[in-house]
């Protein structure tokens, strides 16, 4: 034992010992921030808080090669201790050795050293010991440590192939091994504890049964015979190794190992964890740290096929410049070791493992040590703000995104969120459009535009702008000079899609427009938009309208007031004074109203470029109608960089969905997480050029699967409705009757069932109560199933509709009534006509199948609760 070792006890969970080659010492835990100050000869830290206390009971013995601590806890303390001249001594560290074993010794037939010890972990009297090759003798005794000597006959010599009569000699209760054989490692099964694996002659691994030892259970021819240990955690996973190769095996399929790791020094011990599944110490000749193998998700497969190598490898550094010669680890304790050094250096180390964790879809935080889970639920308290995983959930059971039919309808499931109110706005509006122009659009792709797809500023043929000088409305009392404004068919479309009307020459559109805004509390709006379209005593009349109705700021009536007084000449008080007025206001209407009527030289600048100010809408409605083609171009080019830089999904007013647009949506989605509103702007946004995007598809899935996952399947399937029905989507068959013989569809290779026949008045008759029968696979032509009644084969033109062009909704045109569909048992597979299995279990419970007692009627959940009720 030219290196010193270290040895947990696995009884009691403060003690351990350490052997050189002449002397055992025992240490006991102590717990302190400080050195212990009892008295003893040594005491080691062996971690931050925690010492080792040298006891004062030793053994001291000569020849000492290895040491095993008996599993009982009677006799205390109790080790056997293997000598380089093979025998083996049972001694302990205790005063009171009142027990018959303290001090018993056992002799093997010739004297050669001893290799390994090991007890048995259930028959703990059991105890195998290795010896070193003898041309005559084995080289495995398994002793029985009860075993009185001159007891030599009954169960012990049917067993053994040495036949001393030699008194007061132990005699082993089993020889393994023939002459001139070799050991180099032993192991037990913990589940079979009559089992052991061993390693033999320096190339085999070798299973045997205590019950018969004459030959292995099973062999396996490797290298790897070194220091072979069995997973406590797993008794079908054992480990060896040779040199600076490690092997991993499973007993259930021995051929080879599932995994072998190769290490850059030669191997001096290898232990599996006792308390943690699939951790595997090795520690190298000459190293300065011990490796961990993580294997707890190795395939544990049987079958000669390779297995997938998913493992993990730790490093763990005990010291910087002494070399480890020892580890033990921890029998109870999770992942716990105990290294020791050349120097004689302890270091009590807990491996921790990788903290994996996992974001759920309903906003828990679960996260794994070792045996323990935490599950941590985000607090909408704590955090101080909404997570948008947390947001979306309570979007959709509001309904958010499922009105088809009015789509500005969603917008009260976000109402408290103001920043995705433009982009429904825009949707409705668009669907507007769209039903208003259905039968005139022609050449547009797409069904939701744009303000650039409508102006054409993408194209290269871009059409002009009429300029015409607009008068102010005649209401007003002073004479006032004209404004310039700009008009074509693209921006009147323009501003139907922000909201502002379509045809100037009906102005009751905007009268309606004036009223809806003032009915939602918006004064400041309907007054700016009535003054933009030259109204102002009619801005000056809802200003003056709002503070009678409730409205608490003082602002809008004093706007009212200063309007009043409007002149155009440039040099007067009451411009200075509304220049002045301009910079306190903090409505960005009541400021656009006063930067409009103040504005010089038709410079519109200080409203279209207000940071706070009008919505993105409004701006542009206003910049169709007062800047000329080249202003506008280059105010609407400015823009749509501006919000896809942002991410504004505002912004799809001016790039619809188009690679535009899905670029702007992809950037918000980057910002804010919400695939959500990303998802459900793509499906109403469907027929669409982009909606084969991987971009578009990826959103629409990703939501798709976050539904699955809340488990709001309702949800999801509305979702999908609205998906399919806006983009066109012909459903597939998910579920179909396939060909016992080929596997294919039955249904869907019928389509000879589904030609159209020729149709005269004659064979009308004829022809409709006529259906095609078809009883075989249209694939392999084999026969299909008969139904277990009327013993028919089965088979309806059931599915071959599938192939036919019209539009046969009702019962009655169906092809096949649902009486003659195919129903089975899931359980016994037994099936028949449907019609004929409703009149049968009516009055049974059993398969109608002679011979088969299933149960089919019992197994429907449906049949169970018409019973229960």
């Amino acid at each position: 034992m030219s290196n010193l070792k270290v040895y947990w006890s696995p009884i009691y969970e403060d003690l351990f010992c350490t052997c050189s080659p002449n002397k055992i010492l025992l240490y006991k835990l102590d717990q302190s921030r400080g050195k212990p100050s009892q008295k003893a000869p040594v005491v080691k830290q062996i971690s931050d808080c925690l010492w080792a206390v040298e006891q004062p009971k030793s053994i001291e013995i000569g020849m000492l090669k290895t040491v095993a601590w008996y599993p009982k806890a009677e006799p205390d303390k109790m080790l056997a201790i293997g000598l380089a001249n093979g025998r083996v001594i049972l001694n302990n560290f205790s005063d009171n050795n009142e027990s018959d074993l303290i001090n018993k010794e056992f002799v093997p037939k010739h004297t050669r050293s001893c290799i390994y010890l090991n007890w048995n972990p259930v028959d703990c009297h059991l105890l195998a010991e290795g010896l070193e090759k003898y041309r005559n003798d084995s080289c495995i005794n398994i002793w029985n440590i009860h075993h009185k000597p001159g007891n030599e006959h009954g169960d012990r010599q049917r067993y053994s192939s040495s036949h001393s009569d030699t008194t007061g000699v132990h005699v082993p209760y089993l020889e393994i091994g023939g002459p001139s054989e070799t050991t180099a490692s032993f192991d037990w099964f913990k589940k079979e504890p009559r089992t052991f694996v061993t390693g033999m002659n320096a190339r085999y691994l070798r299973i045997y049964d205590l019950r018969d030892c004459t030959r292995p259970q099973n062999q396996t021819q490797t290298k790897m015979i070194r220091g072979v240990c069995v997973d406590r955690q797993n008794d079908h996973r054992i480990a060896s190794f040779n040199e600076n190769h490690v092997s991993v095996w499973d007993v259930r399929n021995f051929d080879k190992p599932m995994l072998t790791f190769q290490e850059s020094k030669a191997v001096s011990s290898i232990r599996w964890c006792p308390t943690r599944k699939g951790y595997l110490g090795i520690l190298s000749q000459d190293s300065l740290t011990v490796k961990i193998y993580d294997i707890l998700h190795l395939p544990q497969t049987v079958g000669s096929e390779e297995l997938d190598q998913y493992y993990s490898e730790r490093t763990i550094k005990v010291l910087n410049t002494q070399v480890v010669t020892s580890f033990s680890w921890h029998p109870k304790h999770d992942s716990r070791l105990l290294t020791i050094t050349q120097q004689g250096t302890l270091r009590d180390i807990v491996v921790h493992e990788h903290i994996p964790f996992n974001w759920s879809a309903d906003s828990h935080l679960v996260m794994a040590h070792g045996k323990i889970l935490s599950d941590n639920s985000l607090n909408r308290e704590e955090s101080g703000h909404l997570d948008i995983s947390v947001k979306m959930k309570e979007r959709i059971i509001q309904g958010y995104g499922l009105q088809s039919d009015h789509i500005w309808h969603n917008v009260f499931a976000v109402k408290d969120e103001p920043d995705l109110f433009g982009v429904w706005r825009w949707l409705s509006y668009a669907r507007e459009m769209l039903e208003y122009t259905r039968h005139g659009q022609r050449g547009i792709l797409g069904k939701h535009l744009g303000i650039k797809s409508i102006l054409r500023l993408d194209s290269e043929d871009i059409p002009g702008s009429q300029m015409t000088n607009m008068y102010w409305a005649a209401e007003f009392s002073r004479k006032l000079s004209c404004v310039r404004q700009y008009h074509s068919a693209e921006r009147t479309k323009a501003l139907q899609l922000c909201g502002w009307g379509a045809d100037k020459q009906k102005p009751e559109q905007l009268d309606t427009i004036l009223h809806e805004l003032q009915m939602d509390g918006k004064y400041s709006v309907a007054a700016a938009m009535a003054l933009f379209n030259l109204q102002i005593s009619k801005a000056i009349e809802i200003l003056s309208t709002s503070s009678s109705k409730g409205q608490e700021s003082t602002d809008l009536s004093t706007v009212a007031m200063a309007i009043a007084g409007y002149t155009d000449e440039r040099n007067t008080l009451w411009r200075k004074t509304c220049m002045s007025l301009l910079q306190k206001l903090e409505d960005p209407y009541l400021r656009a109203m006063f930067a409009f009527l103040t504005s010089e030289r038709e410079n519109y600048e200080e409203i279209l470029t207000d940071q706070g100010g009008m919505q993105l809408s409004d701006k542009i409605a206003f910049a169709c109608i007062y800047l000329d083609d080249d202003r506008l171009k280059e105010y609407i080019n400015r823009l749509t960089r501006k919000v896809i830089e942002s991410g504004n999904l505002d912004g799809l007013l001016i790039t619809g969905l188009t690679q535009d647009g899905v670029s702007l949506i992809s950037k918000y989605v980057d910002l804010t997480g919400d695939v959500q509103t990303a998802a459900l702007v793509c499906v109403f946004s469907l027929p669409n050029e982009m909606s084969k995007d991987e971009r578009v598809l990826n959103w629409i899935e990703s939501y798709r699967e976050l539904l699955d996952r809340w488990r709001l399947w309702h949800h999801r399937s509305k979702f999908d409705i609205i998906w399919h029905t806006s983009d066109n989507f012909r459903v597939t068959s998910q579920a179909f009757v396939s060909c016992n013989f080929c596997g294919k569809s039955i249904a869907c290779n019928m389509p000879v069932a589904s030609r159209a026949r020729p149709y005269n008045s004659y064979s009308a008759g004829t022809l409709t109560s006529t259906k095609p029968k078809v009883s075989c696979c249209p694939g392999c032509r084999k026969p299909l199933p008969r139904c277990s009644l009327c013993l028919m084969h089965l088979g309806t033109p059931s599915g071959s509709a599938l192939y036919t062009q019209k539009d046969k909704t009702t019962y009655a045109s169906k092809m096949t009534a649902i009486d003659d569909w195919f129903m089975w048992c899931q359980s016994c597979r037994h099936g028949g006509h449907a019609s004929h299995l409703w009149e049968w279990f009516a009055e049974h419970s059993e398969c109608p199948v002679t011979g088969c007692y299933c149960k089919c009627s019992t197994l429907d959940h449906t049949s169970r609760l018409n019973a229960e009720s």
